[in-house]
């Protein structure tokens, strides 16, 4: 049994390692993406089970049974008089720990989620006119195009884009962003950021979302360059936008890191694409969905199947006295 364990916990590692090691701005953007979305989940599902085992299955171990005495005024005697923490065991935070970081996680994403939507309302009902392609012009200093991150989907440009920008490079960019729109971007990276904030503590998440960021803005170029028919026009378009400054709850053209190797896929001369890359990445792309799948299917009746443990949070609390606060 600990050897299927160990060889699952090996499997998962390689597979969540192996995007890392691949270079997918090489492949088709939307096949890099569902290996990023993919490698994301599966994280995420690793830091829950990972949370679980600690709360269901630690209890039932030597270890516990080890620590299950220590109590936080006899491993930290000073502090405790001092401060009056109680004297529950530490086994308790070393439980409950993971869960409470993922918890926390999720509702630090909310809150910023929040303030985004507030923050874009405001930027909306501020709003200074229509224009092209059904877009929002906005009064703002920097040149700006993008697309709301949150809330109803929305194409912003600023007066400022409008006046520096010629016909052509303001039709490719907000080609770019209508393409985020069509391409169904934003629900995408919704979700990577919940599944980012549930796997956080896992080396390389963010790096894993940063990437499919990249890849999902590679993809919106695609689009607007099939569009357009004018990849020189966006590259132009990106280049003045590049230095604006990051629009909150909201994506700009000129964000999602990397900029220099779209501009050299824009301009012709990025990376060649490999056949044989592509096909080991769609590979790739299969096996951390199936992985994804199998771990929501079974996480949850693994956990519902966890034997009555011998040993509980309250009978461990029996071994420590409480400890109050000192006069």
């Amino acid at each position: 049994m600990v050897a299927l364990e160990a060889g699952i916990a090996a499997a998962l590692s390689v597979a969540v390692g192996i995007p890392h090691l691949l270079p997918l701005h090489k492949v088709n953007p939307a096949t890099a993406a569902i290996v990023w979305l993919a490698a994301l989940a599966v994280r995420a599902l690793v830091a829950i089970g990972a949370a679980g085992f600690a709360f269901l299955y630690m209890p039932q171990t030597g270890l516990y049974d080890a620590v299950a005495h220590w109590c936080w005024h006899k491993v930290l005697p000073v502090m405790v008089t001092h401060l009056g923490f109680s004297g529950h065991p530490v086994i308790h935070t070393a439980i409950l720990l993971p869960t409470l970081a993922l918890g926390t996680s999720v509702l630090w994403l909310l809150f910023g989620l929040a303030r985004a939507w507030l923050l874009v309302r405001t930027r909306l009902r501020r709003a200074v006119g229509v224009g092209p392609l059904g877009s929002t012009v906005i009064a703002d200093n920097d040149v700006i195009v993008g697309v709301t991150g949150v809330g109803r989907g929305r194409i912003l440009v600023s007066r400022r884009a409008l006046g520096v920008m010629d016909a052509d490079e303001l039709q490719a960019s907000l080609s770019h962003e209508l393409g985020h729109l069509r391409r169904r971007h934003r629900p995408l990276l919704l979700i990577a950021s919940l599944l980012s904030a549930l796997g956080r503590v896992l080396p390389g998440t963010r790096m894993a979302e940063r990437e499919l960021r990249f890849s999902l803005e590679r993809d919106a170029d695609e689009y607007a360059v099939r569009k357009t028919r004018d990849p020189l026009a966006l590259a132009s378009a990106i280049c003045k936008a590049a230095t604006a400054q990051p629009l909150h709850g909201a994506h700009g053209l000129g964000s999602g890191g990397r900029v220099t190797l779209r501009l050299d896929y824009l301009s012709g001369h990025g990376p060649s694409p490999s056949r044989g890359l592509e096909r080991a990445a769609r590979g790739l792309a299969l096996v951390l969905t199936l992985m994804a799948l199998a771990l929501t299917v079974t996480v949850p009746s693994w956990a519902l199947a966890v034997p009555r443990a011998e040993h509980t949070l309250s009978a461990a609390g029996s071994h420590c006295p409480a400890q109050t606060l000192r006069g």
